[in-house]
């Protein structure tokens, strides 16, 4: 049992890297895209729109490192587990946007 968890350990490693350091890449991207859609000055929202589809794609470009990375050995199964994380991490930025905003309107409002 234990063989079998270190296994799987070991084979999770590299995905687990990949998505935390993207994971802190896309808390901050949220942070500054709420933080510029808190005022409406057209330049910061241009600012976002950039910051949110250049970190869509850097992130998108990771799929086949995630893939790759996924601790099966099926293809559609390691397809399924980086698309799942790729969905983690656009929820995650979600998140964080949608916390700044509201507390933007908590403070202001």
């Amino acid at each position: 049992m234990q063989q079998a968890l270190g296994s799987l350990h070991d084979r999770l490693a590299p995905a687990e890297e990949i998505f935390f350091t993207w994971l802190m890449r896309v808390f901050a991207a949220g942070t500054l895209v709420g933080s510029a859609w808190i005022d409406d000055a057209p330049p910061l929202e241009l600012a976002a729109a950039i910051i949110t589809v250049y970190v869509a794609v850097r992130v998108v470009m990771q799929l086949g490192r995630l893939a790759d990375a996924a601790p099966f050995e099926n293809r559609p199964l390691r397809v399924i587990f980086a698309a799942g994380a790729l969905g983690l991490l656009v929820l995650s930025f979600m998140v964080v946007v949608t916390l700044v905003d509201r507390l933007s309107i908590m403070v202001a409002g």
